[in-house]
């Protein structure tokens, strides 16, 4: 064993030391930042971003979270996204009724301060798509807005679908991020004006269980879809739904049902609207409204908001009158 000290003392200065611990990861939440409840016999988590990714620096206002603990669970993961400007909390009735439903439930918060329209104005028509793919991915490649891969859409879901499988792993939110990776296929995505759009830019992309717009149409410019909209959908036409208010003040109507017509919804008739009708609806995929809001003056645009905004969409005996529409467009049984 003679020369062994020398040869230790070599290994160490080479730095092969078996006892050197890797750096600490920066992004490692420090812990807290997320509360539990109950909410309407529903188990429910207001979620700080940064209690799932410490990276995660903009738009920190909370997630929330809902799973039935009665119900039983179909496997399928409900995401909405706010429009612009909104946060998760502002939309917690829809996303309670998605756990109702037995799905795991997530009403996201994310980089949406600006809308997509308003940021690529004057700009050529592929600024639409591009602002968008660097919201959800983080790929630096449109010159409009700034999202680092921990700030976009895919990574907060990815982390916080992480966060809930460390908090609830009996009722396995792991399964729909596998290895790491999101599993789109598992995924109901839903989103109001700028997050509707994000839900069908999503769908083009991916092939996800469903996406619902609500108020959004993806992007017009000059009364003409985007060219993200006009390219193929990896998801089918038979899985995407639209919702809007005849009335909406902020997207123009007519547009928005030619957007819908031009990605496939057509083909399963005209819109129909939702207090006229009950599900299936005569199997249409696109629904529309002329029922006023609530609190109208409290907003700018209370008819854009109606469809599904918790504050403007109307309420029968403190449940959401368009209860059984968001079931048939975004969580079915």
């Amino acid at each position: 064993m003679r020369g062994s000290p020398v040869l230790l003392a070599f290994a160490v200065a080479c730095g092969q030391s078996s006892s050197t611990a890797p750096p600490p990861d920066p992004c490692t939440p420090a812990g807290g930042g997320a509360s539990a409840s109950s909410a309407g016999g529903l188990l429910a988590w207001s979620v700080n971003p940064q209690a799932t990714d410490a990276c995660i620096t903009t738009r920190p206002d909370s997630h929330f979270v809902y799973v039935s603990p009665t119900a039983p669970l179909k496997g399928r993961l409900f995401v909405f996204l706010p429009g612009s400007g909104a946060i998760a909390q502002n939309y917690r009735l829809v996303v309670q009724e998605a756990a109702r439903a037995g799905y795991h439930a997530i009403g996201l918060t994310y980089v949406n301060d600006t809308p997509v329209g308003a940021l690529c104005a004057g700009q050529p028509g592929t600024c639409y798509g591009d602002a968008r793919r660097e919201i959800l991915t983080g790929e630096a490649v449109s010159g409009v807005v700034s999202v680092d891969r921990p700030n976009s859409i895919e990574n907060r879901l990815l982390k916080l679908v992480a966060f809930m499988q460390a908090q609830d792993p009996a009722r396995g939110w792991g399964q729909f991020a596998p290895s790491g990776a999101l599993d789109w296929s598992k995924i109901s995505v839903a989103g109001h004006s700028q997050g509707g759009g994000h839900a069908l830019y999503i769908a083009q992309r991916h092939v996800v269980f469903r996406a619902t717009a609500f108020a959004s149409g993806g992007d017009l410019v000059s009364g003409q879809p985007a060219p993200w909209v006009a390219q193929p959908f990896a998801t089918p036409a038979s899985r995407i739904f639209g919702f809007i208010s005849e009335l909406d003040e902020l997207v123009d109507y007519q547009g928005t049902i030619a957007a819908w017509t031009g990605v496939g919804l057509g083909a399963f008739g005209a819109p129909v609207r939702a207090e006229s009708s009950a599900p299936p609806y005569g199997g249409t995929h696109m629904l529309s409204t002329v029922l006023p809001p609530r609190n109208p003056g409290l907003v700018v645009g209370p008819n854009h908001n109606v469809s599904v905004v918790d504050v403007n969409t109307p309420l029968a005996g403190g449940v959401p009158t368009f209860a059984p529409a968001w079931g048939y467009l975004a969580f079915p049984d």
